[in-house]
């Protein structure tokens, strides 16, 4: 069986890194527990592995005998109503699970078992533009009744949502959230909240209000660094057949430049077409096209085609300057358009992921496979 997974969450045991991010959660959790909540939003880019550590939590809060709900948000919840429910079915789900693990009070058992959303909460989403005050006192009743329900034998109550710049597109959701969690910490409700998105969600939270960005203490992750991007490699294949020489795991950290999905990908196809256990040198150099095609079909074409004509040249006039960080000056002269247009363009593909803003008008595409793809020289 192939030990590694693009496009998908990350195994906890296979779990490579984020010691400080791990070591921040469980301080986070442990105020949690003793009745002072913290709340974290994990930031990054797309594939940086912002799931993966979500789905290590998750797995940490568990051995904490914490209920935890991980919400993954899409287009389906498009209002407040529609959040706040999809959260209260998320708590009774796990809550009858936790019952039945646990062994938890009957009191509690029956409490899941027979739990059905308040019809208050239903009634006011119909005019919940007229009802917010309402909406949130009525959410905030429900959440407080499910606590004082479980909180004789349950620490705290995590909340997690994935996924999370979807909030973007919910009016209000942002502030709600941070109300509604406000309150009821005040009265002692052991409620954890954590958030998982594009980086371009913390900036909407700064623009809304300063105080959501201390209320929910966010964390950006950035690439592996080489000893973390060996880890990364070498638990994967802890528990498989495959063994890759220190030759093939030096050149996937140096092609990878630590991030967690390119890993991912590179481990993949080495081990789907090796023909011995022992995968070297020269099984990296005949495999090296494959990879590099999946690289362009799974991620790369993806970033290219969903630009714009304007934005796919600014990517490819980038790409074809010798430099690896270009000045913005030197963009607009190249790009031939004003800078104020210019300017909007580059934010717009640093929230798309293809640019990464290194300093006050300094960018550089996301990854230096990237722009070996925009040059056409994806090569063995």
């Amino acid at each position: 069986m192939n030990p590694f997974t693009p496009g998908h969450t990350v195994d906890p045991q296979f779990f490579a890194g984020r010691k400080k991010e791990i070591e921040k959660f469980k301080m986070f959790l442990k105020n949690t527990c003793q009745s002072n909540p913290m709340n974290m939003a994990i930031l990054g880019e797309r594939g940086i592995g912002k799931s993966s550590l979500l789905r290590t939590c998750e797995n940490l809060a568990r051995t904490e005998r914490c209920i935890v709900v991980r919400v993954d948000l899409d287009a389906a919840i498009s209002t407040i109503n529609d959040l706040v429910i999809t959260i209260l079915q998320e708590i009774k789900q796990e809550g009858e699970a936790y019952s039945k693990i646990f062994k938890a009070s009957e009191k509690a058992k029956k409490f899941f078992d027979t739990y059905n959303i308040s019809a208050r909460i239903m009634g006011v989403s119909l005019s919940l533009d007229r009802h917010k005050q309402t909406f949130s006192h009525e959410a905030r009743s429900e959440l407080k009744k499910i606590w004082n329900t479980v909180k004789e034998y349950v620490p705290a109550i995590v909340i997690m949502l994935d996924e999370a710049e979807q909030l973007e597109h919910i009016e209000g959701s942002l502030p709600f959230l941070r109300n509604t969690f406000s309150r009821i910490t005040e009265e002692k409700t052991n409620f954890m909240l954590l958030l998982s998105g594009k980086l371009s969600l913390f900036r909407k939270i700064k623009e809304i209000h300063s105080p959501l960005a201390r209320f929910f203490n966010p964390i950006s992750l950035s690439e592996l660094n080489p000893k973390e991007s060996i880890e990364a490699i070498e638990r994967p294949l802890s528990s498989s057949k495959f063994k890759f020489t220190d030759e093939v795991k030096n050149k996937i950290v140096e092609a990878s430049q630590g991030h967690p999905y390119i890993i991912q990908l590179f481990g993949f196809y080495l081990c789907e077409k090796a023909t011995s256990q022992l995968i070297d040198g020269n099984t990296y150099k005949a495999t090296l096209p494959m990879i590099m095609d999946g690289l362009s079909k799974q991620l790369f074409e993806d970033y290219y085609h969903t630009s714009s004509p304007i934005e796919q040249k600014i990517l490819k006039t980038i790409a074809e300057e010798k430099e690896f960080v270009l000045d913005f000056s030197l963009i607009v002269k190249k790009i031939k358009q004003p800078p104020n247009r210019v300017s909007n363009l580059l934010n717009r593909l640093c929230e798309k992921d293809c640019l990464k803003k290194v300093s006050r008008g300094h960018y550089r595409l996301f990854h230096n496979l990237f722009r070996d793809y925009l040059r056409g020289e994806f090569a063995a």
